[in-house]
């Protein structure tokens, strides 16, 4: 039975912990041997379950400890630069090809550190996956492929009586949440009764809360991380994603599977998700009135019934994680091979 071990250095469940549970999940269901080091302990078992061993590696110590007790495997996955670190340094334990998905707009290496360790990463790699071509566009080299992610099959949880406009990300700078409230207060929906509710954790939580109570937005409340994003899901009328530079946006996908309608900036990672779809409802990145106006077409209920039937059909056809790991299969056979890679014709796989 072949076997992977994917390696994400945090102690959150958050998208690319969520991603890596799907991803170990259906590989296993394929006849592989996954096992997962890092993420939120309870919240990574939980999501696991029976298919998937979990070790613990909310730090670079604890990640080589869990590799090097764990020996020998045939592809050790990385996500993240300081996964990426330590699944290259870690080879003589596990002895496996190293495949990275790199989950980030961006050349690898935000601080000085990794900015020094990246070619020596670099080296270490038998494969890059990214997971949007606007994140292929903005790495430091073209990776091998590019395998959009893919989420589960959910039942249909939104319902045409909800009427809460839901923002789930990151509260920090580059998740521009602030046009989110901009553009809520000018859409004047809390006049017909409608709210919305801000969910995640960040630097500008309290800026947002501030900022809430200082412009008179109505109808607002912000909290912090929850353990269900299905529960999310099913008291929600619409997924609002403002952010303008999201690598791909997971909730995005994951919304849409349970049908909840989506108004996104058109921006990033969004144009290769729903803005797939006709009509999609996006706006300008940071124009709140824009935002305001996408917000206000979804109002009736035949709209977004629409909307909804519209983004899970895209998702059952593009975006399922049985077609992304498909892809990600051929990914892992390639890295096992002993032939020399080459980065200049990098290609492309439709997840």
């Amino acid at each position: 039975m072949p076997s992977v071990v994917h390696v994400v250095v945090t102690g959150e469940f958050a998208g690319v912990e969520r991603y890596v549970s799907d991803a170990a999940r259906e590989t296993a269901a394929r006849g592989w041997e996954p096992v997962v080091v890092g993420g939120s302990p309870q919240r990574m078992r939980a999501a696991l379950g029976d298919a998937a061993r979990w070790l613990p590696g909310a730090t670079p110590v604890e990640a080589l400890r869990s590799l090097r007790r764990l020996g020998r495997r045939d592809v050790c996955h990385a996500h993240m630069t300081i996964a990426e670190t330590v699944a290259v340094a870690a080879r003589p334990f596990h002895r496996a090809a190293v495949v990275s998905t790199r989950h980030f707009a961006a050349p690898r290496g935000a601080s000085r550190a990794g900015h020094l360790l990246s070619p020596w990463i670099a080296r270490g790699l038998a494969r890059q996956i990214a997971v949007s071509d606007f994140v292929a566009r903005r790495l430091e080299q073209p990776p091998d492929a590019v395998i959009r992610n893919g989420v589960p099959s959910s039942e249909c949880l939104w319902r045409s009586s909800s009427n809460v406009v839901l923002v789930l990300q990151r509260l920090s700078p580059e998740k521009d949440t602030v046009t989110a409230l901009r553009g809520w207060q000018a859409s004047e929906l809390a006049e017909e009764g409608w709210s919305l509710r801000i969910v995640g954790a960040g630097s500008e939580r309290a800026a947002l809360e501030a900022y809430t109570r200082s412009a008179e937005v109505p109808g607002v409340s912000i909290t912090g991380p929850v353990d269900s994003v299905a529960d999310e899901f099913a008291t929600a009328a619409v997924l609002l994603a403002p952010a303008p530079a999201d690598s791909f946006g997971l909730a995005v996908v994951e919304a849409m599977a349970a049908g909840v309608p989506v108004v996104a900036c058109a921006a990033g990672g969004h144009l290769e998700t729903v803005g797939l779809l006709p009509g999609a409802a996006m706006f300008p990145a940071g124009d709140a009135e824009a935002a305001a106006s996408a917000l206000r077409s979804l109002r009736s209920e035949a709209a977004r019934s629409a909307a909804s039937e519209a983004g899970r059909q895209l998702v059952d056809t593009t975006f399922t994680i049985a077609r992304h790991v498909d892809s990600l299969l051929i990914e892992y056979e390639a890295a096992r091979q002993p032939a020399p890679r080459s980065r200049e014709c990098a290609h492309e796989l439709d997840a």
